[in-house]
C-alpha cells in the first residue's frame, strides 16, 4: 500500500473543519455522555494515531529542534493561521501554539501543539499536520511518513539530501505501521457480551484487543516486518485466525532444555497435544526411525516456511533437524505475535520465535533469553516466599519448560540457534479456572478500540453497580494503581523490578476488585544484586553477552527505579490515563494526581526503611526532570542491526509536576458540535508529496 498527501477539496476549504478523526467516531458530547457512532475510516484512523505517537515522541526526543522552526501563540497568531478551517476545531486549548517549518519561499509545515504532562510539548490529539500554500493560502495534510520525509530534508525546493540507512529503515517501518495498523482497525474485534464469557475466553478477547494499538507512543509499533498482508490477517491476534502449527524433530543431543523439563516429561508433546495427536506424531516418529534419537518441538508456521531454509538448512541436510508431517490442534495469536494461546481448556501456552522485524529488533527467541528467565523466576518465587503481600498477589506464568536447538559447537550468543526453540508458558490453573476471575492485560486498558463504543471500565463499573461518573472511574482507576504500585514497590524494595509495561503485566480482577499482577517474560527482570543480598537473595549470575549492553544489573536503587518510571508510568499507566480521558471526557490532570496520590500512600504502607522512602518521594515527586527512554533516534542510529529492542536515554517532564500546575486546556473530546459539522465529507485524494516539492 502506498501513502500519500491528502489535499483539501477547494469547495470545502473555507468552511469545512479538517480532521485525521472521521465524524462517525464516538465523540463526547458532555462528560460522561458518549455516542456511539459507525467505525472510522480506517486509514484515517491509523494515519491518525500514528501521526500522535510520532511527532509526540520526535518533540520528547528532541529530533525536531534544530530545523529552524518557529512557534506562535495560538490566541494572537496572525489570521492566515488563525482561520484556516484545519485547525479551527481545536483552537479551544489557551496554551496552543502553531508550529511552523519553513519549507523553501513558498510553503510553510504547520501543526498544532500543546504542553503537555509527560513531556513540555505535545501535538493537539486529533490535529492535523499541514503543508501550507503562503500565496493561495490552500492548505494539505501530511501523513506520517510524508510528514518524515519533510523532517529528514528530502521534499524541498532545492537539492534533495539521500536518505542514510537508518532514515530509509525508520521510514519503511512507519510505511509498514501504517498499512498494518489500516487492516487491523478495518477488523473489529468482538467485545459484545464480555461480562457473560467464562475467564479463559475473556482472557482471549483481551488479548486481540491489546493487539490493536501493540506498544503504546511507538509510532512503528504495528510494524511486522517480513510479513504480507495475507500472513498478517493471519497470523496477527485480532484477527481471531487459527495457526496450524508446524512440528520438527530436534536431535536429543542437540537439545538444550529449561529447568522446568526431566526425564519424567522431557518433550512439548504431553503438554501441548491430547493423546490421540500425541500418538500421531509418537508414530510419525516411530515410522521414520526418529524416536530414540530426536525430541518433536511446535514451530510457526512463517517460522518454518521462511527462517529455517535460511538459518538451519544445513541442520535439516544432515538429519539433525526434520520436519514431520503430523497435524495438532490449531492455536490462536495473542498480543505478542509470537505468543500462542490454545484452543482447547488448558493452561499450558506457547512462545515460539519468528524472525520478523518488530520494535527495530527480530523475534527470535534465544536459548539465552530462557536461561536467563528461568534464574530470574527463581527470585521471583523467593520475593514472594520473603512478603505476605507478594505471596498472596503476585502470580507468575511457568516458563521453565523450554527447549532450544543448539548444534555443536556452537554458544548461546550464535544466530542459528536462536530460530528452532519453544517454551510452554503455563499460567496459573487457579486464575483460568475460576469464574470470578478476570486477567486483563494492561496493555488492553490503554488500548482505545477505533470506534470508541467500549471500554474495559464500563464492565468493571457495572459489576460494581456505579454509575460513568468521574468520580467513579477516578476511584477505580486508583484502586488498580494502588495495586499495581503495591506489588512492584514491594518487589522494588527487595532490589527487583519486573519489566512490567503493558504487555507483559496482567492485572487480576477477582469478584470485581484488582487484587493481584500476573508477571510473564521473566528473562528482563532488573535488579540490584547489593540490596537481594540485604534479603537474604544471591546474585542469579545472568548470563550477558561479553561487551553487549547490560539492562538487567543496576548498581543502586536509584538506577533501577528508571524503569518504574519508564515502563510503567510513562508508557503502561500514561496510556490508560490516555484512554479513559478519551473515553470518559475526563481530565487527564485529575487522573495524573490519582496516580501520585496512590503512589505516595503506597511508598508510605510498604516498609521501606527512611533512607529508602525519604529517596522514592524526592525521585518522584520533587525532580523537576524525569529520565525518558528514547525509541525513534536509537532505531534511526542503529540502521537495522541486530539486538533487542534499541533505545536511549534522555529527560522530560515530571508528570507528578506537571500535574499540579492548572490545567487550563479544554479537552478535544469537549468539542462534539465542532467535530460532527461537516467531517464526515471526508477529504479526497490528492497531490503526492512530489507535487509540492
Amino acid at each position: 500500500m502506498s501513502y500519500s498527501l491528502e489535499k483539501a477539496p477547494a469547495a470545502s476549504r473555507s468552511n469545512t473543519a479538517h480532521s485525521d478523526t472521521s465524524a462517525e467516531t464516538s465523540v463526547s458530547v458532555t462528560p460522561m455522555e458518549r455516542t456511539t457512532m459507525k467505525s472510522p475510516d480506517a486509514k484515517r484512523h491509523a494515519q491518525a494515531q500514528i501521526m500522535q505517537s510520532l511527532v509526540d515522541g520526535l518533540l520528547v526526543e528532541g529530533l525536531l529542534d534544530d530545523l529552524g522552526a518557529s512557534q506562535q501563540d495560538a490566541q494572537t497568531a496572525d489570521s492566515r493561521l488563525a482561520h484556516l478551517a484545519a485547525f479551527r476545531p481545536y483552537l479551544g486549548d489557551s496554551a496552543a501554539c502553531f508550529w511552523q517549518l519553513p519549507q523553501g519561499r513558498q510553503h510553510d509545515i504547520v501543526m498544532l501543539l500543546r504542553p503537555g504532562i509527560v513531556q513540555a510539548w505535545q501535538k493537539v490529539p486529533h490535529s492535523p499536520v499541514i503543508v501550507l500554500d503562503h500565496d493561495s493560502g490552500d492548505w494539505t495534510s501530511l501523513d506520517p511518513v510524508a510528514f518524515m520525509q519533510y523532517v529528514f530534508g528530502v521534499v524541498t525546493e532545492g537539492d534533495q539530501p539521500a536518505l542514510n540507512q537508518g532514515q530509509r529503515v525508520f521510514l519503511q517501518a512507519l510505511a509498514d505501521s501504517l498499512w498494518q495498523a489500516e487492516s487491523s482497525v478495518n477488523h473489529r474485534v468482538e467485545t459484545h457480551d464480555l461480562p457473560s464469557r467464562d475467564t479463559a475466553s475473556h482472557f482471549a478477547i483481551m488479548e486481540q484487543w491489546a493487539s490493536l494499538l501493540d506498544r503504546p507512543f511507538h509510532p512503528t509499533a504495528k510494524a511486522k516486518q517480513g510479513l504480507d498482508e495475507a500472513e498478517y490477517r493471519a497470523y496477527m491476534a485480532e484477527f481471531n485466525v487459527p495457526v496450524n502449527l508446524r512440528w520438527v524433530a530436534m536431535a536429543r543431543d542437540r537439545v538444550m532444555s529449561g529447568a522446568g523439563v526431566d526425564e519424567a516429561c522431557p518433550a512439548p508433546v504431553q503438554w501441548l497435544t491430547a493423546e490421540q495427536e500425541r500418538r500421531a506424531l509418537d508414530e510419525e516418529m516411530a515410522t521414520r526411525g526418529l524416536a530414540h534419537t530426536h525430541i518433536a518441538i511446535p514451530v510457526h508456521p512463517w517460522q518454518h516456511d521462511h527462517a529455517l531454509p535460511q538459518w538451519l538448512d544445513a541442520a535439516f541436510d544432515s538429519g539433525d533437524c526434520v520436519s514431520l508431517d503430523a497435524a495438532t490442534t490449531p492455536w490462536l495469536a495473542t498480543s505478542s505475535l509470537r505468543s500462542l494461546a490454545p484452543t482447547t481448556a488448558s493452561p499450558h501456552f506457547l512462545k515460539l520465535p519468528m524472525a520478523i522485524h518488530s520494535l527495530g529488533a527480530s523475534r527470535y527467541l534465544p536459548a539465552v533469553k530462557m536461561f536467563n528467565g528461568d534464574l530470574s523466576a527463581r527470585l521471583l518465587h523467593q520475593a514472594k516466599q520473603q512478603d505476605a503481600r507478594l505471596a498472596e498477589g503476585l502470580y507468575l506464568c511457568d516458563e521453565a519448560k523450554w527447549w532450544a536447538y543448539m548444534p555443536e559447537g556452537a554458544t548461546l550468543f550464535d544466530e542459528a540457534p536462536r530460530h528452532l526453540s519453544a517454551m510452554v508458558r503455563t499460567y496459573p490453573r487457579a486464575l483460568l479456572d475460576d469464574p470470578n476471575v478476570r486477567l486483563v492485560p494492561m496493555a488492553t486498558l490503554g488500548t482505545p478500540l477505533p470506534g470508541g463504543e467500549h471500554h474495559v471500565f464500563d464492565d468493571w463499573l457495572a459489576q460494581r453497580g456505579l454509575a460513568a461518573s468521574a468520580g467513579a472511574v477516578t476511584a477505580l482507576f486508583g484502586e488498580l494503581c494502588e495495586t499495581f504500585f503495591d506489588i512492584n514497590l514491594r518487589m522494588f524494595r527487595l532490589g527487583m523490578l519486573a519489566e512490567v509495561h503493558g504487555q507483559n503485566a496482567v492485572l487480576v480482577f477477582r469478584g470485581g476488585r484488582c487484587q493481584g499482577l500476573l508477571l510473564r517474560d521473566h528473562d528482563s527482570l532488573r535488579i540490584n544484586v547489593a540490596r537481594l543480598e540485604r534479603h537474604g537473595m544471591q546474585d542469579p549470575r545472568y548470563c550477558i553477552k561479553p561487551g553487549h549492553a547490560n539492562t538487567l544489573y543496576h548498581d543502586s536503587l536509584e538506577a533501577l527505579l528508571f524503569w518504574l518510571q519508564t515502563l510503567a508510568i510513562q508508557v503502561n499507566l500514561r496510556a490508560i490515563i490516555d484512554s479513559l480521558a478519551a473515553h470518559y471526557a475526563l481530565s487527564p490532570h485529575t487522573l495524573w494526581r490519582e496516580v501520585a496520590a496512590r503512589l505516595e500512600a503506597c511508598i508510605d504502607a510498604v516498609p521501606f526503611d527512611a533512607s529508602d522512602r525519604g529517596m522514592l518521594k524526592v525521585e518522584l515527586f520533587e525532580r523537576e526532570q524525569w529520565p525518558y527512554k528514547r525509541l525513534i533516534a536509537p532505531i534511526i542510529e542503529r540502521a537495522g542491526g541486530p539486538g533487542s529492542m534499541p533505545f536511549g536515554t534522555s529527560e522530560t517532564c515530571n508528570p507528578f509536576v506537571r500535574a499540579r500546575q492548572p490545567a487550563d486546556i479544554a479537552p478535544v473530546e469537549t468539542l462534539a458540535d465542532e467535530l460532527s459539522e461537516g467531517l464526515s465529507e471526508g477529504l479526497s485524494e490528492g497531490r503526492s508529496a512530489e507535487a509540492l516539492s
